[in-house]
């Protein structure tokens, strides 16, 4: 088995970042190979492309949700199995797959076994995207989030209380095969697995392997309601909250006002246009 490591070496925090680098020198030590380094924005696509060349047959990403976006895009379709070792901040992919909070010895284990599963994946606007795509207020706070130099989940509390009181919901339109929806929405998630990352369930029913996006409609609510959202979405009850709308769909089309976000895994993107074309792409990478 040829197995490569790709390292994002500034994701996450400070403790993040260190345990990475003691995980990636137990691994090239393990398996007697040099882990390669991202250095820019697509880099990890690069690499990626090199690796699947070369007839890597598992890629161990190292690094936060974006670096597994880089690394996941290219790995898809390909023979290629994907392992993460998660050092971001959300970590969504990584925590719904088991990846999150291994031992070094479990994750050799792990990579060892071998055990290959096939997921899938959606592509919005030409992107592809393994967790969330959406608009909105999440996608609002992704943008802010990428400005801030401090990382970590507080941050993107603070910033999200900060932001709640001054955030104007905007209407969007969704065009679907269960239908076609206008309205003014807080958020609007497609989502192929169950979370956005740091175990915040936003479609707790979500399969990815059903060949199918969940998608979450949240109507706009007042700042006395943000206790019981926050319960919904940490304790997997979204699908039962009063304010949400939740549907199965395989493809959807999202029209966009001009001033609104969207985001793909988290990752802020600037969409070609204000309608964005979002496919599923079922059992199309393999993972560990």
């Amino acid at each position: 088995m040829q197995i490569s490591i790709v390292v994002n070496p500034v994701s996450g925090t400070n403790s993040a970042r260190k345990r990475a680098k003691r995980v990636v020198k137990a691994l090239e030590e393990h398996f007697c190979i040099k882990a390669l380094y991202t250095k820019y924005a697509g880099h990890g696509i690069e690499l990626t492309q090199q690796l699947i060349a070369k007839g890597t047959d598992v890629l161990i990403a190292v690094g936060g949700d974006g670096t597994v976006n880089e690394i996941s895009s290219a790995l898809t379709g390909s023979r290629t199995a994907l392992f993460i070792v998660p050092t971001g901040s959300g970590n969504g992919l990584a925590r719904d797959l088991g990846m999150y909070g291994l031992s070094i010895k479990q994750i050799i284990e792990r990579i060892e076994q071998n055990n290959i599963h096939l997921i899938d994946s959606g592509v919005a606007d030409e992107k592809a995207f393994f967790c969330t795509c959406g608009t909105g207020f999440d996608a609002y706070i992704g943008h802010l989030f990428a400005q801030t130099k401090v990382r970590g989940f507080l941050t993107y509390i603070k910033l999200s209380l900060h932001a709640f009181k001054n955030y104007t919901p905007l209407t969007y339109q969704l065009k679907t095969d269960q239908g076609e929806y206008t309205r003014q929405a807080f958020v609007i998630n497609i989502a192929n697995n169950k979370q956005f990352g740091n175990n915040a369930y936003i479609a707790p029913l979500a399969n990815m392997q059903d060949g199918l996006f969940t998608v979450t409609i949240i109507k706009p609510f007042k700042w006395y309601h943000v206790p019981y959202m926050a319960y919904s979405l940490f304790f997997k009850g979204m699908h039962k909250n009063k304010f949400a709308h939740t549907f199965d769909c395989k493809n959807c089309t999202l029209t966009l006002p001009q001033e609104a976000y969207i985001h793909v895994d988290g990752e802020p993107i600037k969409n070609t246009s204000n309608e964005i074309g979002i496919y599923m792409h079922k059992s199309s990478l393999k993972v560990l």
